[in-house]
């Protein structure tokens, strides 16, 4: 019996030592939030079974709901009452909390004043910090360095005069890598996202949705073919995008927006077997020649109907931008292909008086059958 009496007191001292530990400042806690006040947030620390509180206006976005887990760090006990908090306000911070706050890694709320050749001035109550552009976030540079601005820092060092460096970068990564370790459990191909574009190239667009940056092929970014991107995208526009593919390991991730996009050939595909349509060269491959019909659709010219002898390159005879007229063998949308001939259209031509009827009766584009109807029509009226 005394033995288990020994057993538990020895329990209780232990956990005594345990809960003082964690109740020294700057003590990092994962706490569950009880309720959420006007004035205060009110938390239970996990694994501990202390309470405590939060001012409210730490929290600028939207105070953290009832049953939320967060992070938060002790400051001290006062008239009963155990205060923490999640980011310092550099307009109260002491010089004793800077001192917590660097050996830590608490956040600290500083308000960035001016700048200079080297970096960004920011205040912290009645004291001065200073962050190197190296040390801000590419978002936030992009802000005018974000001056006016009151953004969270961590500090990096403390000089023997007081001299105070500070890192927004070093936060803004470890915020985004909290996100993305979230993200690794939750998101997979074929998910939809909410995403906002970084930048715009010719081989599609850099993309980032919670902090997870990721690829957009210029194959995925539109239906159009050889669509200049800069015309339909730029930095900041947000869009709605499909996960395709993950890879964690080297960091690349790649979406499609075409879910979001109207699909031509979902549409009624403007072209016909038979058709006789005009267009430009927009490729020359080794099997045949690409032309391109409109800004949605395109087709091939196999080799066999250029009308080039064997031997003959195409790309020898056909240049880029070059326009040709052709005539429509098959569309496919299964397939979402449209085979053209150059022979078929020079018959064609060659039957019909078809430049007078280009510029009386079609456009660019007509069916074979019906102006071959409206020729024989015209020759026995002339009859």
């Amino acid at each position: 019996m005394k033995e288990d009496q020994k057993e538990l007191f020895q329990k209780l001292l232990d956990e005594s030592f345990r809960k003082k530990a964690a109740l020294e400042p700057g003590a990092k806690v994962s706490a569950l939030v009880t309720s959420s006040k006007s004035d205060y947030v009110f938390i239970k620390v996990q694994g501990a079974g202390i309470s405590g509180i939060i001012a409210a206006d730490e929290f600028t976005e939207a105070l953290p709901k009832q049953g939320e887990t967060i992070e938060a760090y002790f400051l001290q006990e006062s008239s009963g009452d155990e205060y923490f908090t999640t980011c310092l306000n550099g307009d109260t911070i002491s010089k004793d909390m800077v001192s917590v706050a660097h050996t830590a890694e608490i956040p600290v709320l500083g308000h960035i004043v001016g700048e200079n050749e080297a970096g960004v001035e920011v205040k912290l109550g009645e004291q001065t910090g200073f962050c190197p552009f190296s040390q801000l976030d590419p978002e936030l540079k992009k802000q005018n360095n974000g001056v006016g601005k009151r953004v969270r820092f961590l500090i990096s060092e403390v000089g023997n005069k007081g001299k105070i460096i500070v890192s927004q970068k070093k936060i803004a990564d470890k915020e985004r890598e909290a996100k993305i370790s979230v993200l690794k459990g939750e998101l997979k191909p074929g998910m939809f996202v909410t995403c906002k574009v970084k930048s715009v190239h010719t081989f599609g667009l850099i993309v980032e949705a919670d902090g997870l940056t990721a690829l957009v092929p210029a194959s995925e970014a539109t239906f159009k073919k050889g669509a200049d991107l800069s015309k339909d995208f730029h930095p900041g526009q947000v869009l709605r995008a499909k996960v395709l593919k993950l890879d964690w390991e080297e960091g690349k991730h790649s979406f499609t927006v075409k879910d979001f996009l109207k699909d031509p050939w979902a549409q009624n595909v403007p072209f016909k077997e038979g058709d006789l349509v005009t267009g430009t060269v927009e490729s020359v491959k080794p099997f045949g020649v690409f032309v391109k019909l409109n800004e949605h659709f395109s087709g091939l010219v196999p080799n066999r109907e250029t009308g080039l002898q064997n031997r003959i390159p195409a790309a020898q005879h056909f240049k880029i931008g070059d326009s040709v007229s052709a005539f429509v063998t098959e569309v496919n949308p299964t397939k979402r292909q449209i085979s053209l001939s150059l022979v078929k259209a020079k018959e064609v031509q060659e039957r019909l008086d078809y430049s007078g009827y280009l510029s009386e009766e079609t456009s660019s584009t007509g069916s074979f059958g019906a102006i071959l109807a409206k020729s024989l029509n015209k020759g026995q009226k002339k009859g």
